[in-house]
Parts: C-alpha cells; sequence; structure tokens
C-alpha cells in the first residue's frame, strides 16, 4: 500500500509533463459526479489505465 507520501510524490511526477492543467481538469471532472459515485468512478479509470497501460 502506497503511504501518503508516496501518493504526493507520484501527483507531482504525473504533473511534471502536463502541468496543473491536466490537474485541474481531472478534478473539474470529477466534481460533475455525484460524491458517492466518485469513488467507482476513480476505481473504473484506475482499472481501465492498468488494462491498457500496466505492461500484463
Amino acid at each position: 500500500m502506497l503511504s501518503p507520501s508516496d501518493h504526493l510524490r507520484l501527483l507531482v511526477d504525473l504533473l511534471k509533463p502536463a502541468g496543473p492543467e491536466l490537474a485541474r481538469r481531472w478534478l473539474a471532472a470529477l466534481t460533475l459526479v455525484p460524491e458517492e459515485e466518485r469513488e467507482s468512478v476513480i476505481e473504473s479509470v484506475e482499472a481501465e489505465i492498468l488494462k491498457q497501460f500496466g505492461g500484463d
């Protein structure tokens, strides 16, 4: 399991190539999802990313 500092490091690494605009767009899109459904949307996106780019 990742620690909070690991999550922060990953977020900072993600922002390097695209800048804060990518994070702003992702968070803006998530605010459109009803709060009680956000966790499942994030899990779905994570699963799709792993399927497409996980290298398995």
